[in-house]
Order: C-alpha cells, then sequence, then structure tokens
C-alpha cells in the first residue's frame, strides 16, 4: 500500500469510528495545559497544511531542511475548541484528501533522494540523528505516524495501519 492509499484508508477509519463517539467527548479537556480530543484533531489539520507545504517544496530544495511551527500557539489562534466537530472534522478530512493529491503526483526521485542535510531530528516524531542519511519518503512515513499516534489519543482501540520504514 503507497502512502496516499495508506492515509486514506486511515481517514475512512478514523472518520467512522469518529461519527460513532459521543460528541461530548471531543470538548472534554483534562486540564488547561491539555488539549481536548477536538484540538487534536485540529492539531493534525495544522500538521497536515504544515507538512504539504514540506513535501511540495521538496523537490526544489537541495537539502530537506523545513520551519517548524508553535503547535500549542497554531491550535489556539485557529481555535479548534469553539468550533463544531463537524466543521473540524470536515477540514480535517479535507487537508489530508489534498496532501494525498499532491503525494499521487510527487516523483519517485524526490521520495527516494537521500540527504544528511535535514532537520527530522527537530521536526519529526520519530527523531534520526542529525546528519543521519534521510529522504522525503521518511518524512511522509512520519507524518503518517504522527497522525496515527493522535489518533490513538482520540479514537479507544484505534489500530495502526503504517508499517515500519523501511529504507
Amino acid at each position: 500500500m503507497n502512502y496516499q492509499q495508506r492515509i486514506i484508508a486511515i481517514i475512512g477509519i478514523a472518520v467512522k469510528s469518529i461519527r460513532t463517539m459521543d460528541k461530548a467527548s471531543f470538548d472534554v479537556k483534562l486540564s488547561e495545559a491539555k488539549w481536548s480530543k477536538k484540538e487534536l484533531l485540529g492539531h493534525l489539520i495544522d500538521s497536515a497544511y504544515n507538512n504539504h507545504q514540506r513535501f511540495l517544496r521538496a523537490g526544489s530544495k537541495s537539502n530537506l531542511i523545513f520551519e517548524g511551527y508553535d503547535q500549542d500557539e497554531w491550535v489556539r489562534l485557529n481555535n479548534y475548541q469553539a468550533r463544531t466537530l463537524d466543521d473540524v472534522l470536515a477540514t480535517w478530512i479535507t487537508a489530508n484528501q489534498h496532501l494525498c493529491l499532491l503525494l499521487e503526483n510527487l516523483p519517485i526521485e524526490s521520495l527516494e533522494r537521500t540527504t544528511a542535510e535535514h532537520n527530522f531530528h527537530v521536526i519529526g516524531m520519530n527523531r534520526p540523528e542529525a546528519g543521519s542519511p534521510s529522504s522525503l519518503s521518511y518524512l511522509i512515513w512520519d507524518y503518517i505516524f504522527h497522525l496515527e499516534y493522535h489518533l490513538a489519543q482520540i479514537i479507544p482501540d484505534y489500530q495502526s495501519l503504517n508499517l515500519p520504514f523501511k529504507v
């Protein structure tokens, strides 16, 4: 299964599960410092938007160094907590479908080109050593890992579809 097919499958499973869950549970915050399930889903929207531009720009760069972003500030400014679950869910679906269209069209050379010039040790969830060879393919895999990590926080008994990364 390729990356875009994996993300589309994840969306289908997640949406089906989320639509059966109690909507009120998405507003619950265990503390002011913690995100609600709705804010977690909003964070995944921000992640999709940030990674879309990273994936898009990777083909025209000689390195894989990308800006990070202030995740807490983005969740606060996008005010996911005050939005309806239906709005946040629809935006999350659209953002990931848009990202999948890009993935479908990325040249294989862009995906497989390796470089030691990256900052995945800063922006990634699974952080390889600085200066170790890596690729855009790894960054996409890590995006899916991150996506499913948070879906497991939102959806009880969520089962990951992502496979271990293979070079």
